[in-house]
């Protein structure tokens, strides 16, 4: 994946230079209106513009009440003095005048999301960036080769949730507030990983530039993108009108390799935010729910893999050995308690019972193996190892996967050339 660029932001609207501090010297109004369309549009523009076309009567009205302050320095109130002395209409009449026309735009002004959180607004350099452990990472197999999809996973900080969904040209952040692009930029890094992790621990024999192929089929816009229509990503994002199907009315319209790159860019970000937002679990929720999004596109190269695969050797745990000796698409292995919880004969301690079952290769729930133990797992792992034990019914469910492997592979081939 190449550096990526973004859609340019919408600027924050600017004040001309001559209206950015208006004059303290008593004059004729000469304001200048903001002339740009776009600033028009927006209610802070509006606001600061209505109060530059009333600064010099604002400030005509508060020199003069000072004048009238200082000249009756004698007097023990002075500012009611001011007010009685003055001609009508009073000095306190035109303020409250001005007020009423100018409250709204102080209320606009005061209701800035920048100004307003700024405090509880975490900046970029105050979130931790978790570290890559190697052991999130497990090798795909044929049983996770499903066609499903798995449920989307949640970000734990609702002001990074809507940062990833939200494209920078919608946004008045300071550089330092973590923002869609930096998201992006992170939550790519993450997926390019854990891409990489899954190929190498799956395939331990592809070479270099056959692996690269297969990340980019997992990694590129075209397929991120689709993940994002999936999970309804579009739907929720916040971009300028121009990103939509339809288009800006009476403007322009991105073209679709655009559209692609910025729904693969809200995936990317997405991806950041999960990881971002939690420090403990962000990494091995995102690498779990990637690893079952990846791996229908992997399907024929993990099935290649399985299907050259030697008999597994007992350097794992027994459910994990039996389950890639016969597992599989829509093959169910479940462990079951089928005996009343005993004592253990040599101690007062609860003894569990567990039944292996299995639900495919032409079984319907037949328990092949069964344990016991102090533990519930512990007898579950008993009861697959009795099945793995019994060779010869192992090599009949082993053949019968081989066989549906390699026609699968030859499906898919098959599909392929046509």
């Amino acid at each position: 994946m190449g550096k990526r660029s973004h859609s340019e932001a919408i600027q924050p609207p600017q004040l001309e230079a001559d209206n950015a501090v208006p004059s303290l010297k008593r004059a004729k109004p000469a304001t200048k209106k903001v002339a740009n369309k776009s600033q028009k549009n927006d209610p802070k523009a509006k606001a600061i513009t209505l109060l530059l076309e009333n600064a010099d009567e604002l400030i005509d009205c508060l020199q003069s009440l000072k004048t009238k302050q200082l000249g009756n320095s004698t007097q023990p109130d002075k500012l009611a003095v001011a007010a009685e002395d003055a001609a009508m209409p009073t000095t306190i009449q035109r303020l409250s005048s001005l007020g009423n026309k100018l409250v709204s735009a102080f209320e606009m002004l005061g209701k800035q999301p920048v100004q307003e959180t700024r405090s509880e607004t975490q900046t970029a350099k105050e979130y931790t960036v978790p570290i890559f452990p190697p052991s999130v990472v497990t090798k795909w197999t044929a049983a996770d080769t499903r066609q499903t999809f798995p449920p989307l996973p949640a970000v734990l900080d609702p002001k990074l949730e809507t940062a990833a969904l939200t494209h920078s040209g919608k946004l008045d952040l300071p550089a330092d507030e973590m923002s869609y692009e930096r998201l992006e930029w992170m939550g790519d890094v993450y997926i390019e990983v854990i891409a990489s992790a899954l190929i190498y621990q799956t395939f331990p024999t592809l070479p270099p530039g056959r692996s690269s192929q297969l990340r980019e089929i997992c990694v590129r816009n075209t397929t991120l993108s689709q993940f994002s229509l999936h999970y309804g990503l579009d739907k929720r994002a916040d971009f300028p009108e121009e990103f939509g199907l339809g288009g800006r009315a009476g403007g322009t319209k991105v073209s679709q390799k655009q559209r692609i790159k910025a729904l693969g860019d809200i995936f990317e970000s997405y991806v950041g935010a999960i990881i971002i937002s939690d420090p403990k679990d962000g990494v091995q929720r995102a690498a779990k729910w990637l690893k079952a999004l990846w791996a229908p596109l992997a399907e024929k190269h993990i099935l290649k893999e399985e299907a050259s695969a030697p008999e597994p050797e007992r350097k794992t745990l027994p459910k994990t050995d039996l389950e890639v000796a016969i597992g599989g698409k829509s093959i169910k292995l479940e462990y079951k308690e089928i005996a009343p919880v005993k004592k253990h004969r040599d101690h007062d301690l609860d003894l569990y019972t567990m039944g292996c079952f299995l639900t495919g290769w032409g079984e319907v729930n037949k328990q092949i193996g069964f344990g016991s133990a102090l533990g519930k797992k512990e007898a579950g792992q008993k009861a697959a190892q009795m099945a793995l034990d019994n060779k010869k019914l192992i090599k009949v469910y082993r053949e019968k996967k081989l066989q549906f492997l390699a026609a699968r592979a030859q499906q898919l081939k098959d599909e392929e050339k046509s």
